[in-house]
């Protein structure tokens, strides 16, 4: 029987990733283990750890487990580790994948919106501005959210992750480089403002899109109606009634009143699932599905 693993099982990835694998139906044996215990061998072990942790684990499991799922951002952008979100990219996992990441929250908001549309129209360049929830910062910024007085209560707080040296936050430049990796488009232009808004869960983003052609509006939502675990809808759709989905709402589409090329959009989804634990799960189901039978 195929094993899997979960490390970090006490912390609310690990508890959440746990949830997930629950309803995978291709028969394995699952083990789950604090970050500090020893791990024996297993054929997929998911690191819900942070980053240091994923770093030292990663090295000292090469030998000892056939695939690694983690779910930090420490190897996203590690030369030869496939960024996967399964409806768009699991091509990039082969046989001899060891070590799989799965991407930053509201990068897969984003090309979510983009895969369905890359096959008919030649995309160059996306604007951006994230609302997204306090569940996104963890329990530690719960905990915060609910004590009076916190910063985060009725709230936008334009700064998520720590300011780079050129200006940008890593949260946003996890929107560039991550965008760029998963889709194998290492020229597109990504322009993003990340803010922290007062919604418990369930990230949304402000989207702007540009392309070579003019955009069909029928067509595009025909195309994103079309794509797995994406849906479109005609009426308004907020993180109150996406939190809890597995699918990842658009709505509002409409052309740019002057520029034909461009279209606007707003996306929401539940960023504990499709943004993390569900991500998870699935990588682990295309793992059993195409290297254990």
């Amino acid at each position: 029987m195929t094993t899997v693993g979960i490390i970090g099982i006490n912390g609310k990835v690990g508890q959440n990733v746990l949830a997930q694998l629950k309803k995978v139906k291709t028969p394995f044996e699952l083990k789950t283990f604090g970050r500090n215990d020893e791990i024996p061998a297993l054929d997929i072990a998911v690191l819900c750890t942070d980053n240091p942790v994923s770093a030292a684990l990663v090295p000292q499991l090469k030998n000892r487990v056939k695939f690694m799922v983690d779910m930090s951002s420490e190897f996203r952008q590690t030369p030869g580790v496939p960024l996967v979100i399964p409806e768009i990219n699991p091509h990039t996992i082969t046989a001899h994948t060891q070590l799989i990441a799965s991407p930053n929250c509201t990068t897969t908001g984003l090309v979510m919106s983009l895969a369905p549309l890359a096959p008919f129209y030649h995309l160059t360049e996306a604007f951006f501005c994230s609302y997204q929830a306090i569940s996104g910062g963890g329990k530690k910024l719960l905990d915060d959210f609910h004590t009076p007085g916190s910063l985060y209560a009725n709230n936008c707080v334009p700064l998520i992750g720590s300011v780079q040296a050129n200006g940008h936050t890593s949260e946003e430049l996890k929107g560039l480089y991550e965008t760029r990796k998963i889709m194998g488009w290492p020229h597109f232009k990504v322009y993003c403002h990340t803010v922290r808004v007062a919604v418990e869960n369930a990230h949304s983003l402000g989207v702007t899109l540009k392309a070579q052609e003019n955009f069909d509006l029928d067509q595009v939502k025909k195309l994103w109606n079309a794509w797995p675990n994406l849906v479109y809808k005609e009426g308004i759709i907020t993180p109150k009634e996406a939190s809890g989905q597995e699918d990842t709402f658009i709505c509002r589409l409409r052309a740019d009143v002057e520029d034909p090329k461009i279209i606007h959009y707003f996306v929401t989804f539940d960023n504990l699932l499709k943004g993390a634990a569900m991500n998870g799960r699935q990588i682990v189901e295309y793992l059993l599905e195409h290297f254990f039978k």
